[in-house]
């Protein structure tokens, strides 16, 4: 069986898709899936799959896909978060499927969208993503977007992880135990490609902190690079269960002192 670590390493964004209809069955298995994704802060996503075609929905940026997955929640505590862990959650097991998928905020016909989800007051709907199965070749407006938003391209490790405070850089040679859960944040995909997250490693717990570029939130879609701190929660979880490790996820701010655009997010921490 592919592990997900496999399906980390290996999965790439798609926006060109195959004419190819997906079958009742594919289509079961996803939708019994998103009925059961939970997340660590208990906080309810609701997933749609939504027929392009009879919602009329759109993307500028995506060629031939007939199926979108959507998903919203109510406004809260730690909700971005929770969503864009449920959401890679998602995304993966898609992907397993053998599917294409690709992280949709700013590139969607947002009205048509937020309407066939049923958005009401207070709930918010980050993105969306197409289904389907990626086409032999990318589209030359598909290989600009990658290449503009260098999309292949990860932030050094050194750069984003951290030992004990802010002052001292992470190197790999020093990671010991939390080498490939720190390995699978550096992969995990966010908006524009900013890899918001900074995390403060100590020898039980590592800390996740969001490092805030300006412009990434708004009403209608919230803090999007929270909700890429929920991705990179996703993959640093994954990693460290396929390491044989377990803890578990609480709000322990160690009060690490930071840059004013520097926000706690959450900590995961070892079992005794």
């Amino acid at each position: 069986m592919n592990s997900t670590i496999n399906t980390i390493k290996n999965r790439v964004s798609v926006r060109t898709y195959q004419k190819a209809e997906l079958s009742k069955e594919v289509l079961e298995q996803i939708q019994n899936y998103i009925e059961h994704i939970e997340n660590p802060f208990g906080v309810l996503i609701t997933f749609k799959m939504l027929n392009a075609k009879e919602h009329n929905l759109s993307s500028p940026v995506i060629l031939g896909a007939d199926t979108y997955v959507g998903a919203k929640y109510k406004k809260g505590e730690n909700a971005e978060v929770a969503f864009g862990y449920a959401f890679e959650d998602f995304v993966l097991y898609a992907s397993s499927l053998g599917l294409g998928t690709v992280w949709l905020a700013a590139t969607i016909g947002r009205k048509g969208f937020e309407e066939a989800m049923g958005i009401k007051e207070g709930e918010v709907m980050p993105v969306v993503s197409p289904i389907g199965y990626a086409a032999k070749e990318r589209s030359i407006r598909e290989n600009l977007m990658r290449k503009g938003m260098k999309s292949d391209e990860r932030q050094p490790f050194s750069k984003i992880f951290f030992r004990n405070d802010f002052q001292h850089s992470l190197q790999e040679s020093e990671a010991g135990q939390w080498l490939t859960p720190l390995k699978m944040v550096q992969l995990a995909p966010s908006a524009t490609n900013k890899q918001p997250w900074r995390l403060v490693v100590e020898e039980n717990k590592v800390h996740f902190y969001e490092e805030k570029t300006k412009g990434y939130a708004n009403e209608s879609s919230g803090d999007i690079q929270k909700v890429d701190l929920g991705i990179a929660l996703y993959h640093f979880e994954v990693g460290a269960k396929e390491q044989g490790l377990k803890g578990s996820i609480l709000q322990k701010n160690p009060g690490i002192s930071k840059a004013e655009n520097v926000e706690y997010i959450t900590t995961y921490q070892l079992e005794d």
